[in-house]
């Protein structure tokens, strides 16, 4: 019997150390902890301690923040240990929030929001026993509802842990100090209760503050759809004062932004269309000119100066009789001093060939663009310029198909 017993034991023990031998595999493949924003918390507090060292210790996972049972985010909490924060987290889209707490502490975790009552919740795991802490723990499923706060309310109880969370040696478990958290809802109710008037003023306040916001929306909107940026952007800035959280007018003043700038560059290029405009008059080049003005016109449709000088213009052409379509003019046209490039020789004796001596000119349209062409026969030489100007205001200058500048053409093509 005795020789049985030594077996079994010798067995026990092979077990042991197989078993020993996996767990200590099992921990080398291990990951180490990470937050729900995917970082390490390692060194987050308590100096050169690392919690992913530390596989015993009070995990918060299943943790969120609500207001009237909608999840809250941007909530920041804060863990502090003897008034100092350690640690801290903030609120997601879902409201969650997670930690891992090290034995030995007393902990105060802080929700603050603006516009809301700072609430704190008391996590007490300062005088666990030695056999305890051999294990780790999951505080469960935690939810903190918060409330708005309103000037003149009384919150100088919530500055007192609302909740305390400790160590119960006869379930084993970390959980909710029932006998504390059942003091503090009675003390609380008496206070809400007083506060009851003070938020029913607030609620009143809030919505009159929300009648007038609601009065500038409106008002802004009939303006953005009348295009009047400027005073709809007033009125949104008016409507942000109210209430400077809303999204609607923030996402309104960055779209009118960009229209403004818009209405600057539009500015610009108008300021430049007239430049060209008068620089075109100037030298009696009324083709370009009146381009320019009447693109300039359809940037601002209700200036006078650019109607007045389509006007002059027009009428400075009636008066010459200038012709449109294809004409020979009398005047008598040289090229004895303009330069021919040796490959253009060939297109110029095509030229002289085909068209009369002196002077052709053609207008007409490609698309967006109105193209003057003039050849000019001078023996048996033909040079072909033109001037092709897009309806966006740009001007072109070509000599045989090659490009010139304004000068060229004023010289040789006008002269």
């Amino acid at each position: 019997m005795r020789k049985i017993t030594l077996i079994q034991l010798s067995v026990m023990l092979l077990s042991m150390l197989l078993c020993l031998s996996v767990g200590a595999q099992d921990d080398k493949k291990g990951k180490p902890k990470k937050d729900k924003n995917g970082k390490k918390w390692s060194k987050k507090i308590w100096g050169d301690y690392d919690s992913n060292a530390v596989p015993f210790n009070l995990a918060i996972n299943d943790a969120y923040v609500t207001y009237n049972d909608k999840l809250l985010e941007g909530v920041i909490v804060n863990v502090l240990v003897n008034g100092e924060i350690f640690m801290a987290d903030t609120t997601d889209k879902e409201g969650g929030f997670s930690f891992n707490l090290k034995f030995d502490h007393r902990y105060v975790l802080a929700f603050i929001k603006d516009q809301y009552v700072t609430k704190r919740v008391e996590i007490d795991l300062s005088n666990m026993p030695a056999e305890a802490k051999k294990e780790g723990y999951d505080l469960g499923k935690f939810n903190m509802g918060m409330i708005k706060y309103a000037e003149g309310m009384d919150i100088e109880e919530y500055k007192i842990a609302v909740a305390r969370y400790k160590y119960d040696e006869i379930n084993k478990i970390i959980q909710l100090d029932r006998t504390y958290f059942r003091k503090r809802k009675e003390l609380l109710a008496v206070v809400n209760k007083q506060n009851e008037k003070v938020l029913a003023n607030k609620d009143a306040e809030d919505q009159d503050l929300q009648n007038d916001y609601d009065i500038l929306i409106r008002d802004a909107d009939i303006e953005f759809a009348a295009k009047d940026y400027q005073l709809a952007k007033e009125f949104y800035l008016e409507a942000l004062k109210l209430k400077s959280l809303e999204e609607y007018p923030r996402k309104q003043l960055k779209i009118i932004e960009g229209y403004l700038e818009q209405d600057l560059n539009a500015e610009e290029k108008y300021q430049a269309l007239i430049s060209q405009g008068d620089e075109a008059f100037n030298v009696k080049d009324y083709e370009s000119a009146l381009l320019a003005y009447k693109n300039a016109t359809r940037i601002k449709t209700t200036e006078a100066y650019p109607r007045d000088q389509v006007k002059k213009i027009e009428g400075l052409k009636a008066a010459e009789k200038a012709p449109v379509a294809a004409t020979n003019e009398k005047k008598n046209y040289s090229l004895a001093n303009i330069k021919i490039s040796t490959e253009n020789k060939g297109l110029s004796n095509e030229l002289a060939k085909k068209y009369p001596q002196g002077l052709t000119e053609e207008t007409y349209t490609e698309g967006s663009k109105t193209i003057v062409r003039r050849i000019i026969v001078d023996g048996d030489i033909g040079v072909e310029y033109k001037k092709i100007i897009h309806n966006w205001g740009g001007v072109y200058y070509f000599k045989n198909g090659n490009a010139v500048n304004h000068f060229v053409w004023q010289k040789e093509a006008i002269q």
